[in-house]
């Protein structure tokens, strides 16, 4: 008997050992790798993203190095899993076969537009902005079946709580420096070099101050819609915690980091964010409707506090934390309110229509029609009665016209780095209106003045692209009306399957120029993402693939509901379950109008794998209690 015993003790102590070694790359991904920012130099290959981003090269610093640390550490943990792979311990019942299916087919349809892709690379690896490939869409699943396998017993959900902290409190000083109008990023030397490489120092780049506001967290997410995204995830997961975990000082650490989450979420500024977090809300407090209601004195006061937190936080903040929230619901009656059927936009923007006509480009302002001839690489203004409209040049080749009706209109020429096949450099021509950087003109010997693009210098012409929606109310959510009314016709042609991974700017019709300065007050804004997770894994991935990735985010939350919601009382294990889905609703619902990106995916997708290894346990669980009470009867 005691030779079992001691065999049975070393069997456990060698699978606590394999389960810490199983969670270290878990750990890692979730405390470190967010933290990541190091500048990356791509030239990219495809001449269609060199196009679109109008750069010969890119230099980024939030997504690339970050997407290579993940992808290192998947191999890892794979070499990790094909050693220490338990078939006994692999968890399988109803519930996960439906997840396999619906990752499954998410998997192989994503794998399926990738092979098919007009740009296979781009497809793979991702945009040079945003490296959110076919490769990473892998790792994503790879990383949540990995998650799920890997915690055995509710014990192990400590280490991701342990990892999410750290993050969390880091973030949380990064932020508190940046909203304060402090960065150590762009004020203390030595932080930036070690964030900017050598190569990129040499092309002239400093730093990243362009990226950094005062009043807005960033950190090393890039984008304060990222940080909303994380927020809408950690802010229900540690309060749901801090409310109903027993044990003290568990409470009390749980209470310090849901502050912590509180404040990245409010100070960040994302209206996507404050949405996903409301989502979260409104699942909470139907899962916890019959204990609020029961427990109602205590409910009030709880709700009361975490009001007084929020008020408390914007007041400190000067009111800043509330000045969007006007916005979202002003946002809301917008999309509602009806729309004169003959609205058009060229009428509200300076230049309603730009053409090539007889070697002339024709541009109609709204108060009159400014033509553009070539005399000997010099321009010559007429207006649409054949007479001259002077501009004078000066030392700097600037164009200004005291004519009222194009007095907004300045010209000037630019200086071309390339030069033609015969040697020969192209004269160029920039115009920008009142104040707005606008287009770029190329002087041609033998089609006179035409409308070009920056990068590659070639000839272009504006489109006007079919939309689906959203007439006259281009600019609601922050001009998401714009976007997805111009998506809205991608979707036709991605029913089955999708562009390929990460190819949304390759094919948004980046040439409907005047429709963006419209929307945006500027006609050279890049659209690489669509603000919208679903539409994107349409577009991108494909109909099958989004039906895939519902089968599998609405399955766990149907689960999620029939084991926790309208009960009365809840055991610790129960407690982090619920707090794991409505980490994931929160997410879910940020998604509506931010996109997947690599420094926040990983952990939605690892808590997600932590939220169905909880299920399963506690389902079987309750099995087992079930047939154990059946046998008594």
């Amino acid at each position: 008997m005691a030779s079992n015993a001691e065999k049975q003790r070393k069997i456990e102590q060698r699978d606590n050992l394999v389960n810490k070694i199983l969670w270290i790359p878990i750990v890692i991904l979730v405390a470190v790798i967010p933290l990541i920012m190091y500048s990356a130099l791509i030239y990219p290959s495809d001449a269609k993203v060199v196009d679109v981003l109008n750069a010969t090269y890119i230099v980024e610093l939030y997504a690339n190095y970050k997407a290579t640390a993940i992808f290192i550490l998947c191999i890892l943990m794979a070499v990790l899993l094909f050693l220490v792979f338990d078939k006994n311990k692999f968890k399988m019942d109803r519930m996960i076969k439906i997840y396999i299916a619906g990752g499954g087919l998410f998997l192989i349809i994503s794998i399926l537009a990738t092979i098919l892709s007009e740009h296979r690379s781009v497809a793979m690896w991702g945009m040079p902005n945003r490296a959110e490939g076919m490769v990473m869409v892998g790792c994503y699943l790879f990383m949540m079946t990995y998650t799920a396998y890997s915690l055995m017993k509710m014990d192990n959900y400590k280490y991701l709580i342990g990892a999410l902290s750290v993050l969390i409190i880091i973030m949380t000083i990064q932020g508190a420096l940046e909203y304060t109008g402090h960065n150590l990023f762009t004020e203390v030397e030595f932080f930036k070099n070690l964030m900017i490489s050598s190569e990129v120092k040499a092309l002239g780049v400093e730093g990243i101050t362009n990226d950094y506001v005062a009043g807005k967290i960033i950190g090393a997410m890039g984008n304060y819609n990222y940080v909303g995204s994380f927020g809408a995830m950690i802010v229900p997961l540690f309060v749901t915690l801090t409310l109903l975990l027993k044990g003290k000082w568990q409470k009390v650490f749980c209470g310090v980091i849901a502050l912590c989450s509180m404040f990245i979420l409010f100070a960040c500024g994302s209206r996507g964010g404050l949405v996903g977090f409301a989502f979260a809300v409104l699942a909470g407090l139907i899962v916890f409707a019959k204990k609020i209601i029961k427990a109602w004195k205590i409910s009030l006061p709880v709700a009361l506090v975490f009001g007084l937190i929020v008020v408390g936080f914007n007041f400190a903040s000067g009111g800043k934390i509330f000045e969007r929230i006007p916005s979202l619901f002003e946002d809301a009656k917008g999309l509602f309110a009806s729309t004169d059927e003959n609205f058009d936009y060229k009428e509200y923007i300076p230049i309603k229509e730009i053409t090539h006509e007889d070697g002339k480009e024709k541009l109609v302002f709204q108060t009159g029609t400014l033509y553009i001839a070539n005399n000997n690489n010099s321009p010559v203004f007429t207006d649409e009665n054949g007479v001259e409209v002077v501009y004078q040049m000066d030392e700097k080749g600037v164009f200004t016209t005291a004519d009222p009706r194009f007095s907004g209109a300045v010209f000037a020429y630019a200086e071309v780095s390339g030069k033609r096949e015969d040697g020969s450099v192209p004269t160029i021509m920039k115009l920008t209106v009142n104040n707005t950087p606008a287009f770029i003109f190329l002087f041609d010997d033998e089609k006179g003045v035409v409308l070009a693009d920056a990068c590659p210098l070639q000839e272009m012409e504006i489109k006007e692209a079919p939309a689906i929606g959203f007439k006259g109310k281009e600019k609601l959510g922050s001009s998401r009306g714009y976007i997805w009314s111009r998506s809205f016709p991608l979707m036709k042609d991605t029913i089955l399957v999708g562009n390929g991974p990460d190819t949304f700017a390759l094919y948004f019709p980046q040439d409907d120029y005047l429709a963006k300065w419209w929307a945006y007050n500027t006609p050279n804004m890049i659209v690489d993402k669509v603000h919208n997770m679903y539409m994107g894994i349409f577009i991108d991935n494909g109909g099958l693939a989004l039906v895939g990735f519902l089968i599998l985010v609405i399955g766990y939350l149907v689960q999620c509901f029939k084991l926790y919601a309208f009960k009365g009382y809840y055991e610790n294990r129960e407690v982090i379950g619920v707090a794991t889905m409505l980490a994931v609703v929160g997410y879910l619902g940020a998604a509506f109008f931010n996109d997947s990106m690599v420094p926040v995916a990983p952990i939605f997708w690892i808590l997600l794998g932590a939220g169905i290894a909880v299920n399963f346990m506690i389902n079987k669980e309750r099995r087992e209690m079930a047939e154990r009470l059946k046998t008594i009867a």
